[in-house]
Order: C-alpha cells, then structure tokens, then sequence
C-alpha cells in the first residue's frame, strides 16, 4: 500500500537536433509515482520536422533509469552526409553559421583549399559544406579536389613545409571572438584534424604563427593545436 505514494526515478526528456546536438528547448523532467503512467508529447517547433525518437513516449514510472530523446531536423534540410573532402575556392567565399544562416567573420580568399566534413542538400537544390564548428559554405564558385596535404612529391612536402613553418612568438594573450554560447575548433595541424574546440570569450595563449601563402593565418595555441586567425582578438588590439 505505500508503494503507491513512492515516487518512481524522473525522466529527462530531450528535444534536439539531430544535426547539430543543440537543445530546441529546455529538457523536460517528468516525475510521478510507482506504477503512474506517462506520455510525452512530440512537440512541433517553428522550421523544423520530427525524425525519430529514442525511448518510450508512453510507459509507467518505475526505478529504471531512463531518459527520451526526440530528434528533430531542420524543415530546408534534406539529405545530410559525414564526409572528409577538399574545396578549391574559385572566388572570394563567405562563411555562415548555417546553412543560409547568419554571415559570420571574414570570407576566404579566392584559391584556398579547404576541408569540408558534412555536406548538406537542401530541399531547394542547394548544397552546403561544413568547414569548422558552426561554419558553412555555399557550393558555388568552387571545386572538389584531392587532399594537397597528402602529396607523394617529396618537393612538393618539403615545399609545403616551409611555407607552413611556425614562426616563434613571445607567448601572447588572446581572447576567442566568435558568437555566443559558440565555439570554434583547435586542429592537430593546419588542415588537419579536429581535436578540441574553444568557446567564445576563452582566453588563450598564443606561442607561434603560421602563415598561409599571406592570406590563412594559423595560431599555434599548444603542442599540436592550431587555430585560424579569424576569430582571435589580441590582447593588444582595440576594438
């Protein structure tokens, strides 16, 4: 008899998308009593389209631990890949937080290779490149092409390496300048793999610099961890 006024383990439920891991809302914590049954609705959300759930919408509280995920996709998103592929940019290229998102930074200049890790086709025949943490670029004036950093050429490394060589700094106090609640990614080496991110408003220490034929600038902000120079304000820089 007092089982029926013990409460049973709460649920979290999540509402996110499925592409980027971002909450659509804030979770939801379902609580009752042993043997009270639940339901957990699915939601709509402005721009977006249900995918899948994971974890019983319906069911009655128990001492299980247990939480509900219910994934979502963007309305103009259609078919969405994993991919590890090279950009030749053909003109001046600007950069978005999203797909048709918001412009953020500088563009990248014309004849920069860059490497591209989801691809994303929208519903109106338009495809869009990831190329770092909550930067997006438009297929247009550009080219597929194979990794440049892979080159069998002995020359051809040698000369990659002395134009990509760290240039030694005094260690400098930096601050990342991104968006809010944003982060950007640290790579193992210049076009290389990710292997950390940095969030906005982090303070950093700078220890050396890597220039990109006088066009990409690279930081070297720890033993094997480079970022580029576009979201970095020096501590020595006004506003």
């Amino acid at each position: 008899m007092l089982d029926k006024f013990k409460t049973g383990n709460p649920i979290w439920v999540y509402y996110t998308d499925i592409d980027t891991n971002e909450n659509l809302m804030v979770p939801q914590l379902l609580q009752g009593y042993l043997g009270q049954t639940y339901e957990v609705d699915q939601k709509d959300f402005p721009k977006y389209r249900f995918v899948k759930s994971e974890g019983d919408l319906t069911g009655t509280f128990d001492m299980s631990q247990r939480s509900i995920h219910l994934y979502y996709r963007k309305d103009n998103w259609g078919e969405v890949q994993t991919i590890e592929m090279y950009l030749r940019l053909n003109a001046m290229t600007p950069v978005f937080d999203n797909p048709n998102g918001m412009q953020v930074g500088s563009p990248i200049p014309e004849g920069i290779v860059v490497k591209a890790f989801h691809r994303v086709a929208t519903k109106s025949g338009e495809f869009w490149y990831e190329i770092g943490s909550d930067q997006w670029i438009k297929y247009d004036r550009m080219e597929v092409v194979d990794n440049p950093f892979k080159a069998e050429d002995q020359d051809f490394q040698s000369k990659l390496s002395e134009q990509m060589s760290v240039i030694p700094m005094k260690p400098t106090k930096a601050t990342i300048d991104y968006l809010p609640h944003r982060s950007i990614d640290v790579y193992n080496k210049p076009y290389g793999e990710k292997v950390n991110e940095l969030p906005n408003g982090q303070i950093i220490t700078i220890y050396g610099k890597m220039n990109d034929n006088d066009e990409i600038i690279w930081y070297k902000v720890g033993e094997q961890q480079f970022i580029t120079g576009n979201y970095v304000k020096l501590e020595d820089q006004d506003d």
